[in-house]
């Protein structure tokens, strides 16, 4: 959007206005009218078009992929780690750790994403959330089980928090919502069908299915390659 000088305020700038006086920032007068800006001339019409393909189908993989394999890791595997006689995952305790060690993993993708970039962070935390799922899949003791868990709980955090720095950055602004809003239907999808599929998985042995979780990130991380783009320090049209 752009602004030009006008007169009639819009119901759309009583929105913006509303944001600005929320944040303490100056409203606008009301001699400034909000004008949505039209498509730029040549400008892709699709997040599908030749330019957005590969990185819409490589970015959409990796949104479904970490949301079947977050629900299967933190639906599925407490309850079946109590019938295997690791009770305390499921303890008001422990499930505060869980989600205490979710606050570094935040943060350290938001400080990644501007410190060394969109792309490697969000790979990086892929590669991690897939190890913390081998480490589980190997370990043998309460202890190697509560520190795979609280490491799966920090890395598939910065991993979502990468996916939302880096996924909107990937689209010119008229596309930008359907980008995104296509993605968060593809991590809806997973969420929808990690019960029925993963209790297929679970079917075939407790080890077989987090080491499936491991799988699935590490085919997350090679659809990220798909995305060619680095969109950090770069101007977005």
């Amino acid at each position: 959007m752009y602004l030009v000088r006008k007169g009639q305020p819009d119901a759309a700038k009583k929105v913006v206005n509303r944001v600005l006086a929320a944040n303490g920032v100056q409203t606008l007068t009301d001699d400034v009218e909000l004008v949505t800006a039209n498509r730029p001339s040549g400008a892709e019409t699709s997040i599908f078009s030749d330019m957005l393909r590969s990185r819409t189908i490589g970015v959409l993989a990796v949104w479904f992929l970490v949301s079947l394999s977050y629900y299967g890791v933190f639906v599925w595997v407490p309850g079946q780690l109590a019938t295997e006689g690791f009770g305390f995952v499921r303890g008001y305790g422990f499930l505060v750790i869980l989600a205490l060690a979710q606050i570094p993993g935040y943060a350290l993708a938001a400080w990644g994403v501007e410190a060394i970039g969109r792309r490697v962070t969000l790979l990086g935390f892929l590669l991690l959330s897939a190890a913390g799922c081998a480490l589980f899949a190997a370990a043998s003791s309460a202890g190697v089980v509560a520190f795979a868990l609280i490491l799966m709980s920090f890395a598939l955090l910065g991993t979502w928090g990468a996916l939302y720095a880096f996924t909107p950055e990937l689209y010119p602004t008229h596309l930008r919502g359907t980008g995104m809003g296509t993605a968060s239907a593809m991590a809806r999808l997973g969420g929808i069908l990690a019960p029925s599929l993963l209790g297929f998985v679970f079917a075939k042995g407790f080890g077989f299915a987090i080491g499936a979780f491991a799988l699935l990130l590490l085919l997350a991380a090679a659809a990220l390659l798909m995305v060619k783009t680095e969109t950090r320090d770069q101007a977005i049209a």
